[in-house]
Formats: C-alpha cells, structure tokens, sequence
C-alpha cells in the first residue's frame, strides 16, 4: 500500500484565459449555468480572471506556494482549464499521473511539457510520469478524471470514489489495484436523478476530519462501506444535504498546511455562507478557513475552490 502525508504547502492552479460555459460537460454537469445574455457572456471571462487572482493572492498571503501555469501556445479554446486537478496530480514517490478525461476540450488541457518546466523553475522533479490517457492499442482509457474523481486519504493508503461518467469503475479499480490502495468505491443520485459528476463536489477528506453529502448516496453496500471506513478513519466526518452541496459548493474545499506547517483550509465564500456555524466551528479546529470569493468561477464553471487547487507532494530539492 502506498502511504504518504495528507498535507501539503504547495499547489498548482492554471490562469483561465478561455473561461466560460464549457458546451461539452455541461450535459454531466448540471453545476454549470449559461450566461444569459450576451453582455454577460463577455463580461464572464474578466470577472473569472478577476477572482482567480484574488485568490491566488489570498493563497498566498496565508503561506501556501502558488505555482501558476497559462495555457499552452496555439492551443485551442479551452473553458474549463482552471480546473487542473482532473488532468494530473502528483505524488511525494516523485510521480507525476495523467488522467484520462472525458470530453475532447478537457483533454486538450493536459500540457505535461509546460508542467514540468513550471516545476523545474521551483525545484520540483518529478522522476517518473504515469500516463493512464491511453490502452495498449493507443485507444483513449474510460475517463478517471484526477482527484475530481479520486478522494485519497494518503496516510491510510484509502481511495474514495463516486462512480459517474467520469470515474470509470474498471479504470478506478485497476488503478487502486496498480498503485496501493484500498478502494472504496459508492454510487450517487443527485435530486434530478443523476449521477454526481465528480466525487469531489459531494465530499472532501483532510487529515483528521471529512465532509460527506451522505443524503445523495444510492443506499446500497458500497456506501455502507465508505460511509463505515470513513468514520474509522477521521474524527470529525461533517454531513452537509444535498442543498449545501449543490448550491455552496461545501463539499467542494480542501485542507492544505501552510509553510509553517499549520492546517489550513481552502473554501470558496458561498461554501463558508452554506456551511452552518457548529459546521464552520469543527472545520476551523481542523485549520484556518482561507475564505476565496469565485462566484463567477462557480456559477458558470460549476466548480469551486478545491477543483481549482492541483496539490503539488513533490519533494523540493534545494
């Protein structure tokens, strides 16, 4: 099993140079919203840059390392590239995965080159990159989009994962099987009878405690499973509904440490609002809330601050 700290100071986040409605996720996504006019589709795309580097800039006075990449050269349109945590992560073994994505535009994010030139210019080298994309016959892989769809509880060696279009049961468990971890995998119904597009919109794990949408579970014995190893493993495990989830955004935040090595944790200002107060009181004994206004980012992205956030576990060299 591999195992290795919760935590990390480091992150990578992508500049949305192209962000608006993505025409492509949005038939999975039922997060996402039109714009309804055309003023404010143009109006879109500077707001969203307006809030990313707000929130690179609070991220960053608050002691996390923000590595920030731009989209490739004469790269085509690509609207949800902000959100890099589904195309790749890293680990602190010195591996670098690429996911396999669901939709054309959202492959066209990955830029492995331009990746590890950012990480080299910080003193990070990955030693070896784990590219899942592709089958032996060079056919694309189902989908398993990154930590969008895998909820890693690292010093456990166990796997979370909300099975959808996007998170391919057979990818999920050749991957767990490959690279040592136990994995737990569940269903989920959200109240328009679908499937939650990505795990990790109905929950999140930290070190020591986790948020979990329990009421959108598709009560059977895999969410039994998770729901019971879950509990074992954290002391804290908040249950937020369905309404939290959908529209705050409250599954979606991520514990990180700062460069002193305090917990703190990332949470958009809808999810802080939609969270209630004896909620907010046992995230912040679990470290200081870094509170991210993206309202733009959510709305129309249908995503929030932890899918913004690619956490960087590769060992820096000095």
């Amino acid at each position: 099993m591999y195992q290795q700290t919760q935590l990390t100071s480091s992150i990578i986040m992508v500049r949305p140079h192209d962000f608006g409605f993505n025409e492509q996720t949005g038939f999975d996504n039922e997060y996402q919203h039109k714009p309804a006019s055309e003023v404010e589709y143009l109006s879109i795309k500077s707001k969203a840059l307006a809030e990313f580097e707000s929130m690179v800039e609070l991220l960053d006075k608050s002691g996390v390392e923000v590595l920030v990449l731009d989209k490739p050269e004469q790269s085509s349109t690509l609207p949800d590239a902000i959100f890099p945590n589904n195309w790749f992560s890293t680990r602190a073994d010195g591996s670098l995965f690429i996911y396999p994505m669901k939709t054309p535009n959202r492959r066209a994010e990955v830029q492995i080159k331009n990746l590890k030139i950012l990480l080299k210019q910080h003193n990070y080298y990955p030693e070896k990159i784990i590219d899942l994309r592709f089958g032996k016959t060079g056919e694309f892989n189902p989908a398993m989009e990154g930590t969008g769809s895998l909820i890693f509880h690292h010093p456990s060696a166990n796997l979370f994962a909300a099975l959808s279009e996007r998170c391919n049961g057979k990818s999920l468990n050749l991957f767990a099987r490959t690279y040592g971890y136990n994995v737990l995998p569940f269903e989920s119904k959200s109240r328009e009878c679908s499937s939650i597009y990505h795990s990790n919109v109905l929950m999140s794990c930290g070190e020591k405690f986790a948020v979990m949408t329990e009421e959108v579970l598709v009560k059977n014995s895999q969410a039994f499973n998770a729901m019971e190893k879950l509990t074992n493993l954290v002391k804290d495990v908040i249950i937020i509904t369905e309404q939290q989830m959908a529209e705050n955004f409250c599954g979606n935040i991520l514990q990180l440490e700062d460069k002193k090595q305090q917990p703190v944790i990332v949470l958009s200002d809808s999810a802080y609002k939609g969270f209630t107060r004896s909620q907010i009181v046992t995230l912040e004994q679990h470290g200081t809330l870094i509170v991210c206004s993206i309202p733009t980012i959510e709305y129309v992205g249908g995503g929030s601050a932890r899918c913004m956030l690619a956490e960087n576990f590769l060992v820096k060299r000095t």
